[in-house]
């Protein structure tokens, strides 16, 4: 862990600017207001969940405060070159494009009565499609663009590389969010959320299937696991490796916000936490050059809340 602090630390001390972080935090704080007083995201935005419309919403919500933040971040550094690269431009309406396509398509449903319009499965099968449905939403999109615009700049798919790794420390890391994640398998509301698989009523499909149920835990938690590696391909990969060509070492600190945006759906605290782990996630990725510790502390703590939900519900 001692590599990990060093990383964080060095970056702290070429990074840090009061105004910049405090501007920051201020506009994180009044989009966490403005969603969770207005429920902006649940009630207005997912109204129009079955048109194409919401790709657009959703393009608006992330992208605005993303370049918020670039903004200020070339008012207080002074480093404005970037705002005149047209790549820049490109790079990253690309890159929300593909992020609101994801989040705001309509194709889950019409997918999942394709694949089972049985009461017993459909739930089960909706969370499925949910899960591996940005294989063609993101991964395929930023495949693509990685190989005709990106790769020859970048020299990797967005830190998925395989030399100069040093993933010991995650996994410490990952040991002491154990007694924390323990801690709040007590509180009512993380049992209203976890674990994840209820909501998909495995056991239906068990049933169904005349599977033991243990298999269609494994499947789903293994599903779930997928979904994280494509946030992390998404958000510290390429928000990061993408755009750090432009920004440099500013390019934490937006990505870190609109992870911040990605998770106003769920516990307030859980987005707030977010913004915080997503900024660590975030220089680590730029330190290491590489999105694999990410991957195993995302997958290791969404592991961990599914395992003590299980254990308080049993």
């Amino acid at each position: 862990m001692r590599y990990l602090l060093q990383h964080l630390i060095a970056y702290w001390k070429e990074h840090f600017s009061f105004r910049l972080y405090g501007f920051t935090l201020i506009l994180t704080s009044l989009l966490v207001w403005f969603n969770y007083a207005l429920d902006f995201e649940d009630s207005r935005i997912d109204r129009y969940s079955d048109s194409n419309i919401r790709i657009l919403w959703y393009f608006l919500y992330h992208i605005l405060p993303y370049y918020a933040v670039v903004l200020a971040s070339a008012f207080f550094s002074g480093k404005k070159d970037f705002l005149r690269q047209p790549g820049f431009w490109l790079v990253s309406s690309i890159g929300f494009l593909i992020l609101a396509f994801d989040r705001g398509n309509n194709f889950i449903l019409p997918l999942a009565k394709f694949f089972s319009n049985h009461s017993l499965t459909f739930p089960f099968t909706f969370k499925m499609v949910n899960r591996w449905l940005p294989l063609l939403t993101v991964l395929i999109p930023l495949s693509l663009f990685y190989w005709i615009y990106l790769r020859k700049s970048m020299g990797h798919f967005f830190g998925v590389r395989s030399h100069g790794l040093h993933l010991s420390g995650y996994f410490g890391l990952l040991l002491l969010m154990v007694p924390l994640v323990l801690i709040a398998s007590y509180q009512p509301d993380f049992l209203k959320q976890y674990p994840n698989y209820q909501s998909a009523r495995g056991h239906l499909m068990a049933q169904h299937l005349h599977w033991p149920e243990s298999l269609i835990v494994v499947i789903y938690e293994f599903s779930y696991a997928y979904s994280f590696f494509m946030v992390e391909l998404f958000f510290r990969g390429f928000l990061i490796f993408a755009l750090s060509r432009y920004l440099g070492n500013e390019v934490v600190l937006p990505m870190a916000v609109t992870y911040c945006v990605l998770h106003f759906g769920k516990p307030m605290g859980e987005a707030i936490s977010s913004f915080f782990g997503g900024y660590i996630l975030g220089v680590l990725a730029l330190r290491t050059k590489n999105i694999y510790g990410g991957i195993i502390i995302h997958i290791g703590i969404a592991w961990l809340m599914e395992v003590f939900a299980f254990w308080q519900l049993s």
